[in-house]
């Protein structure tokens, strides 16, 4: 193993590298691959090392875990159409969910950063931690087989696909409110009512207001999923609601 592992503070140590191959449930042959998939190339170009950077293996990686998604989707969700399938796909194989995939098996901890990068957050960033995820996944698919990579893979995100797929394709809750809205002239307002959490980690609570009056709220990791929460919301209250007691039009509005 490359010597500079056990100088690089913060990340790299071998003890990192031995914790996150027991939390991926998966133990290199070649541990010069897994170290290459945590190389980013801050490091690499401060040390002007013989071993690159992770960006190639980025390149397989993501091909390999759109391939293995589709894979467990075709077979697990039969009775979804394509248009379906693509939708669920998207919602696990993006920046956000692959960044929340390298934190749960602590990859930050193994990083092998510049200086720099490492003193600005880089750990934490999550287009480096979805970066070397991916890098991870094509470590492990040349290191073993693709069926190996597939149940390894799998072992760390197949709750999120499942829970994808329960929620089926989404649907567009503001749209259906502006419809269902039609009569009243001004349209809804989606008011952040609360914003909290780290920067890699943000939730935002998000209020409807129809004609000055609020309705659903809703929570969620991005505003246009914490509003389509609450869209849905308001459209439950307004389905249960007598049409005496949907939202009218401002007097001052009126014809």
């Amino acid at each position: 193993m490359d010597n500079t592992l056990s100088t690089k503070p913060g990340g790299g140590t071998d003890e990192a590298l031995a914790k996150l191959q027991i939390a991926i449930n998966y133990q290199f042959r070649d541990q010069s691959l897994l170290v290459k998939s945590l190389t980013h190339r801050s490091f690499a170009n401060e040390r002007q090392l013989k071993i690159k950077d992770n960006e190639r293996l980025e390149f397989l990686g993501d091909s390999a875990l759109d391939l293995i998604v589709s894979r467990y989707l075709f077979f697990q969700g039969q009775q979804l159409r394509e248009g379906d399938l693509s939708k669920i796909r998207s919602q696990v194989v993006n920046e956000g969910s692959l960044a929340r995939f390298a934190r749960n098996v602590e990859l930050g901890k193994c990083l092998l950063l510049g200086k720099g990068e490492d003193s600005t957050g880089g750990r934490e960033k999550n287009s480096l931690l979805a970066n070397a995820f991916e890098a991870l996944i094509a470590a492990i698919y040349l290191d073993s087989s693709f069926d190996t990579t597939y149940h390894v893979t799998l072992g760390v995100i197949k709750a999120a696909i499942d829970e994808a797929a329960e929620l089926k394709p989404e649907v567009d809750y503001k749209g259906l409110l502006q419809k269902q809205l039609k009569s009243v002239p001004a349209p809804p307002q989606y008011r952040v009512m609360e914003e909290s959490g780290p920067d890699h980690d943000k939730m935002f609570k998000v209020q409807v207001w129809i004609a000055n009056t609020p309705y659903g709220d809703g929570s969620g990791r991005t505003k246009k999923e914490a509003e389509q929460t609450a869209a849905r919301k308001t459209c439950e209250m307004l389905a249960a609601a007598a049409p005496a007691e949907q939202p009218a039009a401002p007097a001052d509005e009126l014809p």
